[in-house]
């Protein structure tokens, strides 16, 4: 049996900039990887927006050097996905 679990787009696109995917596409969520995200979180996947703008964790400061649009985001949405369909989250992400 499945679980619910909550992934935060922070952690999605911190594994794309470490995978060195969607390199030239922007963090922002109207246009590029916040609305990507979005899109297969919810549309494809059937997951549940939980939560808009969450803190990042990893800085708190627009300063510093990881924050900005090509990088990591200062804030990001939280999702409620089954487990049973990371494989499919990831195997997506992977082609991006």
């Amino acid at each position: 049996m499945s679980k619910k679990i909550i992934i935060g787009a922070d952690e999605l696109i911190l594994w794309l900039r470490k995978n060195q995917k969607a390199k030239e596409i922007p963090n922002d969520e109207i246009q590029g990887l916040g609305r990507k995200i979005y899109e297969l979180m919810v549309k494809e996947l059937g997951s549940i927006k939980v939560v808009e703008n969450s803190p990042s964790y990893w800085a708190n400061m627009m300063e510093d050097k990881n924050i900005e649009k090509f990088n990591l985001p200062k804030t990001s949405a939280q999702y409620e996905i089954d487990s049973s369909r990371i494989g499919d989250l990831y195997e997506t992400l992977s082609s991006w």
